[in-house]
C-alpha cells in the first residue's frame, strides 16, 4: 500500500501538520518526534507529492526545463545532469522538448503563468525578439544554457564553443593539413556560429585561406553529415581533413565514407565536437572536442536552486563559461592515443 502523509501521521501518533513540519524541516517539532516521522517515511519510501505541495504552499519543488528537439545524446546528458541534482535535493523536473520558436514561447508562457514550477532552465540557441522580451519579463527565476541572449541582464551557463573549435582546427593544422573542410551547424544557432568562428580564426592565424567551396551547411543530424561529406568529396579539389561541427554529423560522415569506399584517415581526416558516447564506438575512434555536458546541466540547476531559495539575487546577472578539452582518436591521423583526453 502506498503511504501518504495521513498514514504517516497515524503511525507516528501525531497530527498531519506535525508530519508536514517535520518533513519540510519547518517549524518546531521535538527532535525525537522528527526522527520517528523521518524513519517511518524512509521505511515506506515516502516522497511528497509535488502537485499537492503546489496546492498547499508557495513552492512546488519542480523545475521546468525547455530544450530544443531531443535529437541526440547531447540533450539527454544535459537532462541527466539536471535530473541527478534535482533528485539529490528532492526536486522534480518537468521537461518540454520544443520544435520551434512558437512552441518555446508557448511553453515558457505556460510555465510562467501556471504556478507549476519554481524556476526554469531554458536552452534556445536561436532567440528571436518575442522570446527575448518574454525572458526579460519572466517573474520566475530562469537560467539560460548556450544562448545568444547571454547578456548583462541574464543568468547563463555556456560552453566555450569558440575555444573548442579553434583548438581542434589547430590540431588538424599541426598534422600538416591545409585544405580543411567544415560541415557547419544550423544557421543562426549560437553553438554553430561560435564553432565556425573558432574554425575560421584558427585558419587565419596559421595563414591558411578559407575556401568557401570547402564549407557546407548541416543541421547537427547524422543525415546532414552524410550528405555534407558527399558534397565535399565530390568536388575536384577535395579536402584533406573535415571538421564536422558536432559528433552526430561526424557519424554521418563515417557512414558516407564507408559507402563510398573512402578510408578515414588515410584518404581524409575527420574530427567532431561534443564527445558523445557514440563517438567512442566509431572505428577509428573519432578525434573530437570534449564538452562537459552533464556538468552544464548540474551547474545550471544548482544556481537556479540558489535563486529560488534567495541564496543569490535572482535579479543580478551571472554568466559562467565552461572550458572544453581535446579527445584524441585515430580519425585525425594520430597513431598514439592511449591517453586520449587533453583539457584546455
Amino acid at each position: 500500500m502506498e503511504v501518504n502523509i495521513k498514514e504517516i501521521a497515524r503511525r507516528a501518533g501525531v497530527s498531519i501538520a506535525t508530519v508536514s513540519r517535520a518533513l519540510n524541516n519547518n517549524g518546531s517539532v521535538r527532535e525525537e518526534t522528527r526522527r520517528k516521522i523521518l524513519q517511518i517515511a524512509k521505511e515506506n519510501n515516502y516522497k511528497p507529492n509535488p502537485i499537492a505541495r503546489s496546492l498547499t504552499g508557495k513552492k512546488t519543488n519542480t523545475i521546468g526545463v525547455i530544450l530544443p528537439e531531443l535529437v541526440d545524446e547531447f540533450f539527454t546528458d544535459i537532462i541527466r545532469g539536471i535530473d541527478e541534482e534535482a533528485y539529490q535535493t528532492d526536486h522534480y523536473v518537468m521537461i518540454s522538448s520544443s520544435h520551434s520558436q512558437r512552441n518555446i514561447v508557448q511553453t515558457l508562457l505556460e510555465f510562467m503563468s501556471s504556478g507549476r514550477v519554481d524556476g526554469v532552465i531554458l536552452m534556445a540557441p536561436k532567440i528571436r525578439k518575442e522570446l527575448s522580451e518574454l525572458i526579460q519579463k519572466s517573474k520566475r527565476p530562469m537560467v539560460l544554457l548556450n544562448s545568444c541572449n547571454s547578456n548583462n541582464n541574464s543568468v547563463c551557463f555556456n560552453i566555450n564553443n569558440y575555444q573548442g573549435a579553434f583548438t581542434i582546427t589547430e590540431h588538424l593544422i599541426g598534422h600538416g593539413y591545409k585544405n580543411i573542410g567544415m560541415i557547419q551547424g544550423p544557421e543562426g544557432n549560437c553553438d554553430a556560429d561560435e564553432r565556425f568562428r573558432g574554425f575560421s580564426d584558427a585558419l587565419l592565424k596559421n595563414n591558411i585561406t578559407i575556401q568557401d567551396s570547402l564549407i557546407v551547411s548541416g543541421d547537427f543530424t547524422a543525415k546532414s553529415g552524410y550528405y555534407g561529406f558527399i558534397r565535399l568529396m565530390s568536388q575536384s579539389q577535395k579536402p584533406e581533413a573535415i571538421f564536422a561541427a558536432n559528433d552526430m554529423m561526424a557519424v554521418g560522415v563515417y557512414e558516407a565514407a564507408r559507402s563510398s569506399n573512402i578510408n578515414i584517415p588515410q584518404d581524409v581526416a575527420v574530427v567532431g565536437f561534443d564527445n558523445i558516447y557514440m563517438s567512442r564506438l566509431l572505428t577509428p575512434r573519432l578525434t573530437t572536442v570534449h564538452v562537459p555536458i552533464v556538468e552544464l546541466g548540474t551547474k545550471a540547476i544548482r544556481y537556479l536552486l540558489k535563486m529560488i531559495k534567495n541564496e543569490v539575487d535572482a535579479n543580478l546577472p551571472y554568466c559562467e563559461e565552461l572550458s572544453t578539452g581535446l579527445v584524441i582518436g585515430g580519425s585525425c591521423g594520430c597513431t598514439n592515443f592511449s591517453a586520449p583526453t587533453f583539457f584546455k
